[in-house]
């Protein structure tokens, strides 16, 4: 009778574990993103909070009085956002991405 030896698996240098968590972080790395509001036609605007967009929600904080939002997107926060304002006289809510580009990878 015979036993089978384990596998012996060497473990990465520092280097190359370094690089494989650096790949793994930046891979699951939530996006950056602004919302903002816009008064008037494009007369004046104001941030009104920032956010995180995660590939199954996003997470925005106001940038005044504390107020934090869950929602499944960046889009739909944007939409809360801009319902929720129109009292205080914001004519629509921008979801703007900080990260250089127009549209997010993570979509409704």
């Amino acid at each position: 009778m015979t036993s089978k030896s384990p596998i012996a698996i060497e473990p990465w240098s520092e280097e190359e574990f370094a690089t494989v968590i650096h790949r793994l972080a930046a891979g699951e790395a939530p996006r950056l993103f602004a919302i903002v509001e816009e008064y008037g036609e494009a007369e004046d605007a104001r941030v009104a909070g920032y956010g995180l967009a995660y590939a199954d929600r996003a997470e925005v904080h106001a940038v005044e009085g504390g107020f934090h939002l869950g929602s499944r997107s960046a889009e739909t926060a944007r939409i809360l956002f801009e319902v929720s304002s129109r009292s205080a006289g914001t004519r629509r809510a921008h979801l703007v991405w900080l990260d250089g580009t127009s549209t997010g990878c993570w979509t409704e």
